[in-house]
């Protein structure tokens, strides 16, 4: 990725490619988007792009660390054709729903690497269904694979290897043992939200699952500590965020022996540029701590865990990196304009436990931004 550019005011996420100034600026504005962000975005952008590029917002990022509200777009360029191919798979994509069609267990968008093309992959419980999606994804490759998901065997010896140590501050990371009055989760880096300007603690919201009592406390060498009153959550992407009591405040960092400053989050067209180049991307979590995988598919639709079915989701790394208590950690990579600051991937919820498939899933870290403005 190349450099990112002067700072945008809003900009799409998906530009066209191949078209001329007046009319991105005019789709821009047909999005909802200012004539002057757009008009910033392609003066200084659509100059520098050759034939064969579009330039694409591959993330969101503050641009002061300390400011949460200062996240802005974060703009670089891809291939023309691969940006195409992978549009064309999304539009198809987008008017498919396996949610419909009996014996669909899940769905994702597999971004091509410009060789291979981009896909939608399917796992199904026959091998016939894969020939029905195929159908009505006339022009998309679709590659499809026979599971027959068992259930799952939890743990209740779960012991964190990553607690919080409060002698360093009362700012906390994400990355370290978190949960209700007894069960155990992964802290998330803070949540922004723009429209009140605060922040929030954040994990799994399945921990809550069948609790009354919504407190969430820090596991420290001393024992629980309490941080705060779970007040929102949002079953379908599996977010509980928690309002601060106390002491403690939700840090935009996450935890290590060099703390990892997060700016901000990836887009959609960002993981898929990141699963293009083969990136490696990054999860800290209480239980099994740090640990590195590949990004296998994004814009997953799941219902093999749960009701309801989650969109949105991202598959990355092997199953065997996550357990119990892991659920609430978030996958990162370093931004590409600054690797000395990270980008959160996704919020991690869960892990295949059948055969035949092998990832880490959890939702996309832009769902939260697209559905209500939330950022890392």
């Amino acid at each position: 990725m190349e450099e990112r550019g002067p700072e945008v005011e809003r900009v799409h996420e998906r530009p066209l490619s191949r078209m001329g100034r007046r009319r991105f600026v005019k789709t821009l504005v047909a999005a909802g988007f200012s004539v002057a962000s757009a008009s910033r975005l392609s003066a200084s952008h659509f100059e520098a792009v050759g034939t064969d590029e579009v330039p694409i917002v591959y993330a969101y990022a503050r641009d002061d660390p300390g400011d949460p509200a200062s996240i802005a777009p974060q703009i670089t360029t891809v291939g023309a054709e691969w940006y195409n191919d992978l549009q064309a798979a999304l539009s198809s994509y987008e008017t498919f729903d396996p949610t419909a069609i009996e014996g669909v267990i899940d769905a994702s968008i597999v971004p091509g690497d410009g060789e291979e093309r981009t896909r939608v992959s399917v796992n199904v419980t026959d091998e016939g269904i894969v020939s029905t999606v195929s159908d009505l994804l006339e022009g998309t490759p679709v590659e499809g694979s026979v599971v027959e998901p068992t259930a799952d065997g939890s743990r209740d010896d779960l012991e964190p290897t990553r607690r919080f140590d409060p002698d360093g501050g009362f700012a906390v990371p994400g990355g370290v043992a978190c949960g209700d009055t007894g069960g155990l989760a992964t802290l998330a880096p803070a949540v922004y939200d723009p429209e009140t300007g605060s922040r929030y603690f954040a994990t799994a919201d399945h921990l809550y699952a069948g609790v009354d009592d919504p407190e969430l406390t820090l596991v420290t060498d001393e024992g629980r500590v309490p941080i705060g009153e779970a007040t929102r959550h949002y079953r379908r992407e599996d977010l509980a965020l928690v309002e601060p009591t106390g002491d403690f405040t939700p840090a935009h960092a996450l935890d290590g022996e060099e703390p990892r400053p997060v700016a901000g989050q990836f887009t959609r067209m960002g993981l898929a540029a990141l699963k293009a180049r083969g990136a490696e991307i990054h999860k800290i979590s209480a239980m099994t701590g740090h640990s590195t995988g590949e990004i296998q598919a994004i814009d997953g639709v799941t219902c093999v865990y749960g009701d309801p079915c989650k969109r949105g989701q991202l598959k990355w790394g092997s199953a065997s990196d996550f357990t119990d208590g892991d659920s609430g950690s978030v996958s990162f990579a370093p931004d590409p304009a600054n690797p000395e600051q990270v980008l959160v991937c996704g919020l991690n919820n869960a892990r295949t436990w059948w055969p035949g498939e092998d990832y880490v899933w959890g939702t996309a870290a832009y769902v939260f931004q697209e559905e209500y403005g939330y950022t890392f």
